[in-house]
């Protein structure tokens, strides 16, 4: 499963107050990132939710979670969220895959293609990258003064790239400060 990014947390010193939440945006398949920040969440006693395109298991699995299916993160992020009036201590961006080798699909990666495809996405790298630029843009008024934008499938050689290189660019605007050149 390799490194697990929202784990970091644990070595943050984060001031929450009930007005904060954290806000999941590609609910785990297994990895376990939704339980984990689930129960880092109640452990500060504050609210969790979960952002997904797909319906699975976990609904029933975990009926305590807020998980929610909507069309695209950005969407949900546009539309539903202002009207939560809650701050976002933690964003974990962790949706709509990256494809690591484009000259070599592997089957798995296919069958993430054909899936996307049957919802009306054409799954591939720019589309991933501007998902989560979307994302970034709709949640920044809601960002914690204090807040901790986690990562998922982002890298740094020589430049940034991966998911979230493009998101990058507006959270430094807009004063974050990057910790990590591996997400």
């Amino acid at each position: 499963m390799g490194f697990k990014p929202y784990t970091e947390l644990e070595n943050i010193k984060l001031n929450v107050d009930q007005n904060n939440i954290v806000l999941e945006i590609g609910s785990e398949n297994g990895e376990g990132s939704s339980l984990w920040l689930h129960a880092w969440s109640k452990k500060h006693n504050i609210e969790f939710y979960s952002v997904d395109v797909e319906h699975r298991r976990r609904e029933k699995t975990y009926p305590e979670i807020n998980w929610i299916v909507t069309s695209s993160g950005s969407d949900w992020c546009k539309n539903i969220l202002p009207g939560l009036n809650k701050k976002i201590k933690v964003l974990y961006l962790d949706n709509f895959d990256w494809i690591w080798d484009s000259q070599d699909i592997s089957q798995g990666v296919q069958g993430q293609i054909d899936s996307y495809a049957q919802r009306g996405v054409t799954m591939n790298n720019q589309n991933s990258q501007e998902e989560h630029r979307l994302q970034v843009e709709y949640c920044l008024p809601y960002l914690d003064e204090q807040s901790v934008v986690i990562m998922d499938d982002t890298f740094y050689n020589n430049s940034w790239d991966g998911k979230c290189a493009t998101a990058i660019p507006l959270l430094i605007e807009n004063g974050f400060k990057i910790h990590g050149k591996v997400c």
